[in-house]
């Protein structure tokens, strides 16, 4: 996220897309030093955070951030596809709101999210069998590369490996909920609005070319 910070007449204001109205909006911030102290088996420790309450000037409503995390409200991601299956968008949605605090976690989700897109798409089995059955039914290599993407990087949260994907930044959940959507974008959607296209043609028209690819 990007931050401006600026102070006008000794009130500090920060600019950043808000995380209630999502627009790019000026903020007051006002911030507290809060001290922690820890004792254990006689030794003792002080900590010292950052407590800061930002008000949009834009929409009213204020978003608390803990040493510059955001812990309120949850901050999600880009909404998924409308074309998404339900079963999928849920744990796009899932992840997407999990994400800011617990990167690994969303991954982890949104592997589970390419597993049921191919069950929706009639593939049952392995992950890694259904997206090979995709590829030989004629899935574009672009769409493949994608799928692989999410599946091999997901399974790096369940089963740490040696890739060069951090699963614990939120980069990369970001990334795979990017890859998501234009999954669904390239296997769903782009097909449907083609189909609907098609569908408008006159029906002689439909006709002429059922009768033309019948003699190939």
């Amino acid at each position: 996220m990007n931050i401006s910070e600026y102070t006008l007449d000794g009130v500090k204001f920060k600019n950043f897309m808000c995380p209630h109205c999502h627009v790019l909006s000026q903020m007051m911030a006002t911030h507290m030093i809060v001290n922690q102290n820890h004792s254990q088996m006689g030794w003792s420790t002080q900590a010292e955070h950052q407590l800061s309450v930002a008000t949009c000037q834009s929409c009213g409503n204020s978003s608390l951030w803990w040493d510059g995390i955001c812990v309120y409200p949850e901050i999600t991601y880009t909404s998924p596809n409308s074309d998404m299956p339900e079963s999928v968008k849920a744990l796009y949605l899932e992840a997407s709101s999990i994400y800011n605090k617990s990167p690994r976690a969303a991954c982890a989700l949104l592997r589970l999210a390419v597993e049921r897109l191919c069950n929706e798409l009639g593939e049952t089995g392995a992950i890694d069998k259904m997206i090979g059955s995709l590829v030989q039914k004629g899935l574009p290599t672009i769409v493949q590369k994608a799928l692989d993407a999410v599946r091999v990087i997901g399974n790096k949260a369940v089963h740490p490996g040696q890739i060069a994907f951090d699963v614990d930044d939120k980069a990369t959940a970001e990334t795979l909920m990017k890859l998501l959507n234009i999954i669904t974008e390239r296997m769903i959607s782009e097909p449907k609005e083609i189909d609907g296209i098609f569908d408008a043609l006159p029906q002689s028209a439909k006709n002429s070319i059922k009768k033309r690819d019948s003699k190939c």
